[in-house]
């Protein structure tokens, strides 16, 4: 099938090296939060990208959180910022609540849930799901959520998270689906997990079948262990060719934004 361009992107040449037989993660460039900008200004993890990413048969990424009452939201951030200047945390709302905030913000986009987003996919194209928990809750119910969606599913669909934790449940819950790990700088993780986290050393119980790494943090001794180990990488987010040909020397595939590969041609 053939598409073009979406409006507000930079075509490239074909990255260098694609390895074609590889797994769908690991080989075709992953539009992150979804195919978003250009100058009709469409808002990233949105319904508006994701159907952007199918138009041009691009694999995507999105974020989801569990709201009070079990709703999967495609949401990034912990809160959501009231014209007030006051911030609710997301897990603190209903799903109507959550999408009474966002329409009472400016210029913020009504959030959708990702059974809604694979409702729409339809298999179409792979999804990569980031499934965040933020603070320190242990709960399982987050993964237990995100499981029963992609049970139901008839497509191709990945997961990753940077709660080791939650790799760990999600890697038993979902056997046959990759479930990778984040790790990078972690700037906004708490003082005290950020060498956990940059180490990764839970991957040893955590087992993830891959890393997504932040390309910002590199060189990283970490990486270069687990990557010895036979950890394939993801690196996150290139925002032109020429970011896309550098990453491309040190991880097996990225997370783009801002430009569409040739590969979505």
């Amino acid at each position: 099938m053939r598409h073009s361009p979406a409006r507000g992107t930079v075509v490239t040449s074909a990255p260098e090296g694609t390895v074609r037989d590889l797994p769908w993660h690991l080989s075709r460039p992953i539009a992150h939060r979804g195919l978003h900008g250009g100058p009709d200004a469409v808002a990233e993890n949105s319904m508006a990208a994701f159907r952007r990413a199918v138009e041009h048969g691009v694999p995507f990424e999105l974020d989801v959180q569990l709201t009070r009452d079990g709703a999967l939201a495609v949401v990034h951030d912990a809160a959501v910022r009231l014209p007030s200047g006051r911030e609710l945390p997301v897990t603190s709302l209903r799903l109507g609540e959550l999408r009474a905030v966002a329409s009472s913000a400016l210029a913020a986009h009504m959030p959708t849930t990702l059974p809604e987003v694979l409702a729409v996919v339809a298999g179409r194209v792979p999804v990569m799901v980031d499934v965040r928990r933020w603070g320190m809750t242990g709960a399982s119910g987050l993964e237990r959520a995100v499981a029963a969606a992609i049970r139901g599913y008839d497509g191709c669909v990945a997961v990753q998270s940077f709660d080791p934790r939650t790799v760990f449940r999600l890697r038993r819950m979902l056997p046959g689906v990759p479930v990778g790990q984040i790790a990078g700088a972690l700037a906004s993780a708490p003082p005290v997990l950020r060498p956990i986290g940059r180490s990764m050393v839970t991957n040893a119980v955590s087992r993830p079948g891959f890393i997504s790494f932040e390309l910002a943090a590199l060189p990283s001794r970490a990486l270069r262990f687990w990557q010895r180990r036979g950890l394939p990488v993801i690196g996150w987010t290139v925002r032109s060719p020429q970011e896309e040909r550098a990453a491309r020397e040190s991880v097996a595939n990225v997370f783009f934004s801002g430009y569409l590969p040739v590969s979505a041609l």
